[in-house]
């Protein structure tokens, strides 16, 4: 049929055209359907209680009864088959979680914080079946009006059912879409794990087209922001409004993300202190006194969890957030199973972590730091979001010191894949720690050397060192005081910028970029900056290096992830 010979678009097919259909979607007799949407009164259809807020106040759950329950988790099923999460969203959805959500604002300058104010009781039947009328769902009328009751108490989604996060998620697509178009536009990172919004920035100052900090700490929301919240049929609880600095402890849905994913020091402390009063005075009286101390705070009604099962629950949720192979975690593990002979861990679970570890060695500090913001980058645009590179620190530097550590590290089998990764600005170098062909070396007991592939941008016959993998308009840039980093090819033999008479530099045979000493005749003083203050500004995004291409680092993490299946076989 010819579309052109209609002026309106075509609706689609209604794919669940009545309450029929729908049971039989839902797998029930049609008489089960209209029992629990139409019969059966509300307060009949759900079990409330309230639990403690961390803040101290109550949350009500609303818990369906078991056969309104199953009907709601097979329409979260349903939904969930034509639903596909926006990237910046992360409750409720597989394979992400808080430490997912956390690292995408790991490291930056700011980051605002906002609560969505009565989130769930937000979401009306109306809007419900308004969602199910539309595509990709379509469903007619009558089914779209059975199916938000079916899900909704008093109106209104309640928290406790099966099917209140993905219709939640779906809801709030066009709100994600429009505060994550507000944010790049900012330069800044936006994510949301349900009622919670972060959004952050690596600027000097926090944009102010989407929050000014406030003396206290909090932060007056932008119109613009508090439009978007407003027209998405959401209001912002003004009382939870935060915008942290750097300087400041910054908590993403309670990890630590100021440099790197971390479960507050609190935490880390009440844990060792249950232990050691368990360890000193025996399980019944710590017992007591944890019970004491917590009844406060627990956040169920009736009694209180017993000490053990928290401990176990704080001691795993220290290994996802630290990582199952982190010292801390490790040793708290080791205190607890002295003590609890029935707690026992996932030692393959642990194993496979270390496995999928990979401990990475540069010639220098500014190396690793080039590496770990290029990562971080990738990493949040959905590249390379499997490598898991752990950065090792080592006494011995440059080119020279890594080789030494390279050939002492490969006498010994090492318990995971390590790679020594070099620059390319020296061919004694290449020629020993790269293969033949390709860029990276075998030395046996998991252990590999790397030479840096060039980018497309460079010559492949040129030396190069790391900071060669940015862009030359990058390298070059000034800074705020007006230095910069100078290439060796600028100056003469003499030492003579070849462009500027007024500026003079020692000739170093080896380097291919100048850092110090490049003195300023006119002014007599040395107007280079050193490497380090570069590296510094492109890890922490300080301008005017808030807005880096990392494309150049591609081929490294390339050859990462080759040395790595090569290394599994």
């Amino acid at each position: 049929m010819d579309a052109s010979l209609f002026p309106f678009p075509i609706a689609p097919k209604c794919k669940v055209a009545n309450n029929k259909e729908l049971a039989a979607l839902l797998g029930i007799t049609t008489a089960k359907l209209t029992y629990y949407a139409y019969h059966l009164a509300d307060d009949e259809k759900y079990k409330e209680f309230t639990i403690k807020k961390r803040n101290g106040g109550d949350r009500l759950i609303e818990a369906p009864i078991k056969g309104l329950k199953d009907i709601q988790e097979s329409i979260a099923d349903i939904l969930e088959e034509n639903y596909k999460p926006r990237a910046c969203v992360f409750a409720y959805v597989k394979d992400r979680g808080i430490v997912e959500h956390a690292a995408t604002h790991i490291g930056q300058r700011w980051l605002l914080r906002l609560d969505l104010k009565d989130f769930f009781h937000t979401i009306s039947f109306i809007r419900i079946a308004g969602i199910l009328r539309r595509s990709p769902y379509n469903f007619a009328e009558a089914p779209a009006k059975t199916t938000a009751l079916l899900c909704t108490k008093g109106q209104r989604l309640p928290q406790g059912s099966p099917a209140s996060p993905v219709i939640s998620n779906i809801l709030c697509k066009g709100l994600d879409y429009k505060l994550k178009e507000l944010a790049a536009l900012n330069k800044c990172y936006y994510t949301r794990y349900a009622d919670d919004i972060f959004i952050s920035n690596n600027g000097s100052k926090f944009p102010p087209s989407i929050a000014i900090r406030d003396e206290d700490g909090s932060a007056e929301l932008s119109d613009t922001l508090k439009k978007i919240i407003i027209d998405a049929g959401f209001e912002v609880n003004l009382d939870k409004t935060i915008l942290r600095k750097r300087s400041e402890r910054q908590l993403v849905t309670g990890v630590v993300v100021n440099r790197k994913s971390n479960v507050p020091k609190e935490l880390i402390k009440s844990i060792r202190a249950a232990l050691y009063a368990w360890e000193q005075h025996g399980l019944e009286a710590a017992e007591d006194y944890w019970k004491r101390k917590i009844d406060k705070s627990n956040r169920f009604d009736g009694e209180s969890p017993q000490m053990k099962l928290v401990l176990r629950g704080k001691i795993t949720h220290v290994g996802h957030v630290k990582g199952y192979s982190d010292g801390t975690f490790l040793t708290l593990v080791k205190r607890l199973q002295a003590l609890d002979s029935d707690y026992h861990i996932d030692e393959q679970k642990i194993s496979r972590t270390i496995t999928g570890e990979i401990h990475i060695y540069t010639e220098g500090v500014t190396d690793t730091k080039h590496f770990q913001a290029a990562l971080r980058a990738f990493q949040r645009s959905g590249e390379f979001a499997g490598l898991n590179l752990i950065f090792r620190n080592s006494k011995k530097t440059g080119s020279s010191g890594l080789k030494a550590l390279c050939e002492n590290l490969c006498e010994t089998l090492q318990r995971h894949l390590t790679i020594c990764i070099f620059d390319r600005d020296e061919r004694p170098i290449i020629n020993e720690m790269s293969g033949s062909p390709g860029n990276y070396r075998d030395h046996t007991n998991n252990v590999f050397s790397l030479i840096i592939p060039t980018p497309e941008f460079r010559d492949p016959s040129d030396l190069i060192c790391i900071e060669h993998l940015y862009q030359d308009a990058q390298i070059y840039t000034p800074d705020s005081q007006g230095r910069r980093l100078y290439s060796k090819g600028e100056f003469d033999s003499l030492g003579c910028h070849k462009d500027n008479p007024q500026l003079f530099c020692r000739v170093s045979k080896q380097s291919l970029i100048y850092d110090d000493q490049v003195i300023n005749l006119q002014e007599k003083k040395n107007i280079a900056l050193p490497k380090n203050k570069f590296a510094d500004y492109i890890f922490n995004g300080a301008p005017p290096f808030s807005n880096v291409d990392f494309s150049g680092f591609r081929g490294t993490f390339t050859q990462i992830v080759a040395i790595a299946a090569s290394y599994s076989r």
